[in-house]
Parts: C-alpha cells; sequence; structure tokens
C-alpha cells in the first residue's frame, strides 16, 4: 500500500512568501520589498519642495540682480529740502560720494553722516526717491550769537556754541560775544563765552545783552532787566551752566548791580 495521498482542501495552490514578525504577526515579504523600493509617499513630496524652493531662490535671485543694473533705478537726481542759509550744492557735494549706483543699495545713513559734517546742519534724514532719486532734509542749526575777535573779524556762533557760515547771521537776532582786547587766550576766551551762552536755558538767554571775555575764566554777562535797567553777572568759566544759569535767576531780583556766580555755591550779590 501506498502514502496516502494529502487531500485537495489541504494543499494550497499558490503560497506567497511569508515573514514572521513577532508573536503571530505575518509580514508580506513582497509587499514589505515594494514599500522599500517605492519610497513614502512624504519622502517624494519634501524632494518636490526643496526642488520648487530651490528654483524660486534662483529666480529671485535673478530679478534681483537684474533690478540692480537697470539704468531706470540708478540714481539721476538728489533733492534738498529745508536748507535756508547752507547752500544746498554743499549739501549735494556732501552727498554725492555715495548717492550713486542703484536706488535699491542706496546707503543712507553714510550719506545722511556725510551731509551732517556740513557746517551749519543740525540734523539729517536721507530716503530714497523712486526710481531714480535721493531726497535729503535737513535742519539748520539755529543761530545765537555773533563772536568778535580780538583782530575785529566776526563769526556767528550756533545753539552748540559752533562757528556757522556768516549767511546764518543774516535778518537774525544775535548776541555780541566779544574777546578783550589784549588777552592771552583768545581761543579759549571765545570758546568760553560761546559754550556759556549755549548753556543757558532760553529765558535766560533771552535777556543778555552781551557777553565778554579775556581768558577761559572769566567770563562776564550783561543782563538786560525789565524796568529797563541792566546787571552784570561774573559767571567765570563754562563749568556748572545749569546750576549758575538757576542761582542767576534767584538772585537777579535782589538788590544790587552785579552777580557774581563764579562760585555757585557761594554767590555773591553787590
Amino acid at each position: 500500500m501506498g502514502r496516502p495521498q494529502p487531500s485537495a482542501e489541504l494543499a494550497p495552490a499558490a503560497t506567497k512568501p511569508q515573514v514572521s514578525q513577532g508573536e503571530g504577526r505575518v509580514v508580506q515579504a513582497a509587499e514589505r520589498f515594494r514599500e522599500l523600493v517605492a519610497g513614502r509617499p512624504w519622502r517624494r513630496r519634501r524632494r518636490a519642495i526643496m526642488a520648487g524652493a530651490a528654483v524660486t531662490v534662483l529666480v529671485l535671485a535673478a530679478v534681483c540682480v537684474t533690478a540692480i543694473f537697470l539704468p531706470a533705478l540708478q540714481v539721476q537726481q538728489i533733492d534738498v529740502e529745508g536748507t535756508g542759509y547752507v547752500e544746498q550744492e554743499e549739501v549735494r557735494a556732501a552727498a554725492s560720494a555715495h548717492a550713486s549706483g542703484s536706488v535699491l543699495l542706496l546707503p543712507t545713513g553714510e550719506i545722511a553722516a556725510d551731509v551732517a559734517e556740513v557746517p551749519g546742519i543740525d540734523s539729517v534724514e536721507v530716503e530714497r526717491s523712486w526710481p531714480d532719486g535721493v531726497r535729503i532734509s535737513v535742519t539748520e542749526t539755529a543761530p545765537i550769537a555773533l563772536l568778535t575777535k580780538t583782530d575785529g573779524a566776526t563769526a556767528v556762533i550756533g545753539a552748540e556754541g559752533q562757528e556757522l557760515p556768516a549767511a546764518a547771521g543774516e535778518g537774525a537776532s544775535l548776541v555780541p560775544l566779544a574777546v578783550a582786547g589784549g588777552s592771552a587766550d583768545p581761543e579759549g576766551a571765545a570758546e568760553a563765552m560761546a559754550d556759556v551762552l549755549a548753556a543757558m536755558p532760553e529765558p535766560l538767554r533771552g535777556a543778555v545783552q552781551e557777553v565778554t571775555a579775556s581768558s577761559a575764566s572769566d567770563v562776564t554777562v550783561v543782563l538786560a532787566l525789565e524796568d529797563g535797567g541792566t546787571k552784570q553777572v561774573v559767571w567765570g568759566d563754562a563749568r556748572d551752566a545749569e546750576l549758575k544759569a538757576e542761582v542767576v535767576q534767584a538772585l537777579v531780583g535782589q538788590p544790587g548791580t552785579v552777580i557774581d556766580v563764579s562760585s555757585p555755591v557761594a554767590p555773591v550779590t553787590r
């Protein structure tokens, strides 16, 4: 007798290779292989996104480079606003070193720094004026005094004590500053007077009739009083200007014709 043949019900016609993973879990090896070969969908999408982004960056870079060299965007004019006594050509000349090339690359900060060096300029704003210009807006320094030097030459002094162009004094009400004849330090005297006047608060400065000095340490101020008289203030040097101004304002109504605040913590009236 031969061996019994297995029944048709126990012999599957075709079976796929199987791989066991863990206890009781079976994964079809062929399907697993196809997943590994085909890759995951999110990976394909990521590669597509990265490729698209790279193309976009390249296109934008090409557009920017092209725009920088467009003739229509090259600086052709410099407009200046806000000048009175400062010549506009001086401002343009100061700005010209950096106000060139493409408007897109305009170094506004460097232009403002150059223009600020022009005598009489207090503040500067620089902005692009599309498509081919630069707009420079300036504020001039206010003139407050006219300094007369020992040789008779005069100079207009600004609110910060600096010397301004002569045109700044035209039509302005200026306090006269005078260096005393025979001064051993005329430059120090001139600088001290300018600093003293610049440091005064506006109410007190408005009452100043004149300022004189022969050195940096003996500044004298003449104030006009409301009754029509005057009072002399021995100011001394330019130090402690704020405290000296407060003391003068406190003592100006006291009897006497002289207020000495050269030592502000021990003022004297006489």
